[in-house]
């Protein structure tokens, strides 16, 4: 029988909020599961550790420092690499890892500062890699609309664009900081959520103040790149096309988190109906990203995967709209194959 958590009405913040677990009558289906997401969890930070770490080693002529569409991806990367382990390491294991609940969920039963910076950082993550989408396309953009002085541009305003990627999230976390965090059964493991001390701020609605000028600005941003594409010779358009393509594929993303928050922010109380398919979307959309932008990056860019993997081969060159008629910047383009 499923076991519910049921919030007083009026209950202060010390109070501890107990429940007892679900039985798990599948509990090896759960343990596989568990494994399953943990495995291409761990690839993916593996992967983007691999490459944050290229990109800062690699100096002179093949310096990705000096290239600032790498530079944003290192940045969300980073953010990648701890999502993917602290899941691995608490958020899924006590979701999936059913034999812990009865251990483990006492703990936390009444506040606790685990999972008060679990649901933070959790949802602090989610912010950032929503506006980083906005930065990376405007950074395809620049590169495709003003190829001369694209280099020049980024120079001047990739530092603040970075300062803001890493302060606006805060926007989305703020109320958390006053909130009640708390456990609650999932199935026969528990999970974090929250109950909003400023009620008209939930984490929902800010998410999707985020998300809403992010998708105006990346469809704006896409149809931008589109028409700059045609303008570029044929040597620089098959590079950077492919790069634009990766872009807009993560994106996507973006686009389906954003739907399921306008679901939770205006919509659930009528259509519960959808509930599930809409906590599907908004639990498993960022897993397929994660695995997703490593992998493609690699695959795409055959400098990066040569430097990555330590592969001998000819220099394919740098040239791209990037460094286009910089001849003092040797910036390294971003050559996808």
């Amino acid at each position: 029988m499923s076991t519910r958590l049921i919030i007083p009405a009026n209950f202060s913040y010390d109070d501890p909020l107990p429940f007892t677990c679900n039985q798990d009558s599948h509990v090896m289906l759960s343990i596989l599961e568990y494994l399953v997401q943990a495995t291409y969890l761990s690839v993916s930070a593996v992967l983007n550790s691999m490459i944050v770490y290229t990109i800062f080693r690699c100096k002179g002529k093949h310096s990705y420092r000096r290239n600032p569409f790498f530079v944003l991806y290192a940045a969300e990367a980073v953010m990648n690499v701890y999502s993917c382990v602290i899941e691995v390491l608490f958020g899924r294991l006590i979701i999936y890892m059913t034999p812990l609940c009865p251990a483990l969920s006492p703990f936390f039963f009444t506040p606790s500062i685990l999972t008060k910076l679990y649901f933070l950082l959790n949802h602090y993550c989610l912010a950032f890699k929503t506006l980083s989408q906005i930065a990376i396309s405007f950074n395809r953009m620049t590169c495709v609309i003003f190829p001369v002085h694209h280099f020049k541009l980024w120079q001047n305003i990739l530092a603040p664009v970075l300062v803001s990627l890493f302060v606006l999230p805060l926007g989305v976390t703020w109320n958390i900081l006053v909130s009640r965090v708390y456990v609650n059964p999932n199935g026969a493991g528990f999970s974090v959520n929250y109950r909003d001390a400023v009620a008209w701020a939930n984490i929902s609605f800010l998410h999707l103040f985020h998300c809403i000028p992010c998708l105006f600005l990346m469809i704006v941003f896409f149809l931008a790149s589109i028409f700059g594409l045609t303008m570029l010779e044929n040597r620089l358009r098959s590079a950077e096309r492919s790069l634009i393509i990766f872009t807009m594929t993560l994106g996507v993303e973006t686009m389906l988190f954003a739907i399921a928050q306008i679901y939770f922010a205006f919509l659930a109380g009528y259509l519960p109906g959808i509930r599930p398919l809409m906590l599907l979307i908004s639990f498993n959309v960022f897993d397929v990203l994660y695995v997703y932008s490593p992998i493609a990056l690699i695959l795409m860019n055959r400098q990066l995967r040569r430097d990555i993997f330590h592969l001998k081969g000819d220099d394919p060159g740098f040239l791209s709209a990037s460094s286009h008629n910089q001849p003092a910047a040797r910036v390294m383009a971003p050559v996808m194959h």
